[in-house]
């Protein structure tokens, strides 16, 4: 009886005792994150059969268990990732936001300030202080565009560098739970080794920070396989994958996440990662690179708006206007705009043509070649295939080279591609970047204040608005010689056309039609005869004598020969009685001799100075001096070229009708104290010139700064929802597995009381047992 006693006294005093451990150790790890609450287990023992009934044995542990519930830590681990990606993303919003609030808008109000002086040098033109401080404005909206750049590359070189730095600790953190799956495995019963469990969750918890993670058991081992992004195996086993940056191709800049496997890379769809690796995949290539183009649109837009105005006007010199600003289609910038894997042949230029037009993004250029054509696919800055209107290729297949190709404002000339010749069935793709460095580039060419531009010609072509025809007249050149400076009528007219003819005469006479001759009423083929009494007859195509005007005024129908007329000008009745010169005949020609006069009517074009009235000289196709040009004009490009010019000045397209016109005003090249382009500068301040016409410049600032400022602020709404869905996961997985010391100090009460229990059940079984011995 007495020994029984004491096993009883010993198991409670085991059992109390690894209570006491176990709500001590609870108490010990309050403070340790990822600590899951620890519980015993504990059972009766096996009753025992006596004397007809079954007495117990006492109890025993059976198992030390973690509060521990999966779908409360999946639901922690998810909200982790949730809310490290949406508070990396806040804190990088927040810096972009300062970005437009301070050096952003600095660039605006530099550029503000460059229209100021030039509203200001527009009153005074010829002002060298005025000129100069326009040049400072041009330096310091130059130097704005170029700060902004450099700033928002810092911020880029920033945040690959913490992805660097975040990839470093992802790859310790595979190698330890790679580690603690080996403990497991080695470990007898690893399975209930609940610190290290409540280990391998805390780094599953921080590996869920920086990436979006899914753990998979394993059947029939205890190393869980850890899953990264869209399925991607970072730790399988004991085996850990390594992620490292990889530099883009073609575009070195565009570092990706790749995760390696022996030796090979592959690179990690950065929109599946998530965490905090995602958000800042997400802030560097939608965001920055977003920036980047807009304030490249910006400076592009600003500077060749104004360098255009400039080279289109004179500068206090009386010179043609020069660039202020670096050339935006320079040789260097045509080229630096593609960009191609290391080692290509391929050479392509991308000009800015007409920046309304003009898109932020990159486009995606992929060639092919089958041994006889090239094959192109063109993707926009949202990665759709761009394709013509009848669904085929937006470039069209051809085996010759260069080519050209007009898209959103740009023109790419494809020079070379991949080879002369590439190798049949080769491929290429390039990346065309048009806005990427356009705030870097700008710059100021200008140093001397007389070079700014400030008279423009001011020339006006306008069409009568009677005109029945739909022709459209239009310039050459924006700039045309002041020699022809003045106003001008254009007039489609239908005039006679006359051609005289001698051949086979026996005489020497000339006979010469009178050009410019009003003979519309005269149309008709004529014969002129010289008799042998002298005289001089007409007669028409059917034999009739047409009626003569001697020098007397009077209508005959013979003149004497030699003509006695002023100029020995022979004039006609025509058909409706008007009198018309129409040819003149010198002195040498013998009877029977024969003269023909035809006379026809075609449309022409005059070009009269309205302030002298007179007729202007044209060139013809031949070079020749003329008063009128044939309509529609038979020159390639419908061109006017005044006589003594060497260039043309206007063009006049075909389906004018008779009695159409246009006037002209033509404007000097020079004029001191002119001030037109600087109030044509001044427009681009407000003129809707870019974004299609919906913006202006400055117009593009506001809509980056707006677009950035609602990121921040869903970026801080996100922060806060995704907080209160961490901290309740928090409480939940708290209230299962968390440690409560009100709880622990009572059951240490309560086991402490047992323990002092169980002592003194074996304290009795002593002394029962001395008591039996000292009765014997």
């Amino acid at each position: 009886m007495a020994s029984d006693l004491m096993q009883l006294g010993i198991s409670g005093l085991r059992t109390s005792q690894k209570q006491l451990d176990v709500t001590s150790h609870n108490i010990s790890n309050v403070h340790t994150p990822g600590y899951s609450r620890q519980v015993v287990d504990q059972k009766a023992a096996d009753a025992q059969w006596s004397g007809g009934n079954y007495y117990g044995s006492g109890a025993y542990i059976d198992s030390v268990n973690r509060a521990y519930d999966q779908f409360a830590a999946r639901e922690l681990t998810l909200s982790t990732t949730q809310l490290e990606e949406s508070n990396v993303r806040q804190q990088h919003m927040m810096m972009l936001d300062d970005f437009t609030s301070k050096s952003a808008v600095n660039t605006v109000n530099s550029m503000n300030d460059f229209y100021n002086s030039i509203r200001s040098l527009s009153d005074h033109p010829n002002d060298l202080g005025s000129r100069q401080t326009v040049l400072e404005s041009a330096n310091q909206a130059a130097n704005s565009f170029n700060n902004s750049y450099e700033t928002l590359t810092n911020i880029r070189r920033d945040v690959n560098e913490q992805l660097d730095v975040t990839l470093e600790r992802v790859n310790a953190l595979g190698q330890e739970l790679a580690a603690i799956n080996t403990s497991l495995q080695e470990l007898p019963d690893g399975d209930k080794n609940h610190d290290l469990l409540d280990k391998q969750r805390g780094l599953i918890n921080e590996l869920a920070k920086y990436t979006k993670v899914t753990v998979l058991a394993d059947k029939g081992s205890l190393a869980d396989k850890v899953i990264i992004g869209s399925g991607d195996t970072l730790v399988s086993g004991v085996e850990s994958s390594q992620l490292k940056m990889v530099s883009g191709d073609p575009d070195l800049e565009d570092k990706q996440i790749a995760i390696v496997n022996g030796n090979q890379a592959k690179a990690i769809k950065s929109n599946h990662i998530g965490g905090g690796l995602g958000a800042m995949l997400s802030i560097r290539d939608d965001v920055i690179d977003k920036s980047l183009d807009e304030m490249g649109r910006m400076a592009i837009g600003f500077s060749k708006q104004i360098n255009d105005l400039q080279q289109s006007g004179t500068d206090l010199t009386g010179a043609m206007g020069r660039a202020l600003f670096t050339d935006v289609n320079s040789p260097t910038l045509l080229k630096e705009r593609v960009l191609k894997p290391l080692g290509s042949q391929t050479d392509i230029e991308v000009k800015i043509d007409d920046v309304n037009a003009l898109k932020a993004g990159d486009y995606k250029l992929t060639t092919s070649f089958d041994g006889t054509d090239y094959s192109f696919r063109l993707f926009d800055p949202a990665g759709n295939e761009m394709k013509q209107a009848d669904g085929s290729a937006y470039i069209a297949a051809t085996d010759t080279l260069p080519l050209e190709v007009n898209v959103d404002g740009l023109t790419l000339t494809m020079n070379t591609v991949m080879g002369t010749p590439p190798a049949t069935g080769q491929s290429e793709t390039v990346i065309i970047q048009p806005m990427r460095r356009g705030a870097a580039n700008i710059g100021v060419e200008m140093n001397d204040p007389r070079g700014l531009a400030g008279h423009r010609q001011t020339n006006l072509v306008e069409a009568n608005p009677n005109n029945t025809g739909t022709a459209q007249l239009s310039q050459t050149s924006q700039q045309t010689p002041d020699a022809l400076a003045g106003t001008y009528q254009i007039d489609i007219i239908n005039s006679a056309d006359l051609v005289a003819g001698n051949t086979g005469n026996s005489g020497t006479a000339t006979f010469e039609a009178i050009s410019g001759a009003a003979a519309e009423n005269a149309v008709g083929n004529y014969v002129i005869t010289v008799n042998a009494a002298n005289k001089v007859s007409m007669a028409d195509d059917s034999g009739n004598a047409v009626k003569l005007i001697d020098d007397t005024g009077a209508e005959v129908t013979e003149l004497d020969y030699p003509l006695t007329t002023t100029g020995n000008t022979l004039t006609m009745v025509a058909s409706d009685g008007s009198q018309v010169s129409v040819a003149t005949l010198s002195d040498g020609a013998v009877a029977d001799d024969e003269f023909t006069l035809a006379i026809t009517t075609s449309d022409k074009l005059t070009v009269r100075n309205t302030q002298t009235n007179t007729l202007m000289d044209l060139k013809d196709d031949a070079g020749d001096t003329v008063q009128s040009l044939a309509y529609p004009l038979t020159n390639a490009n419908k061109e006017i070229t005044f006589a003594g010019q060497t260039n043309p000045t206007l063009s006049l397209s075909d389906n004018a009708n008779v009695g159409d016109n246009f006037s002209v005003t033509l404007g000097r090249s020079s004029a001191v104290g002119g001030n037109t382009n600087f109030l044509a500068m001044q427009q681009i301040q407000h003129e809707k010139t870019m974004n299609e016409g919906k913006s202006s410049v400055i117009d593009l600032f506001e809509g980056l700064a707006t677009d950035i400022g609602m990121q921040k602020s869903n970026a801080d709404k996100t922060a806060e929802v995704n907080q209160l869905d961490f901290d309740a996961a928090s409480e939940r997985v708290s209230n299962i597995s968390g440690v409560n010391l009100d709880e622990e100090a009572a059951n240490l009460m309560k086991f402490q009381q047992s323990y002092m229990a169980s002592s003194r059940i074996m304290s009795v079984a002593k002394e029962t047992f001395d008591t039996l011995m000292r009765a014997v």
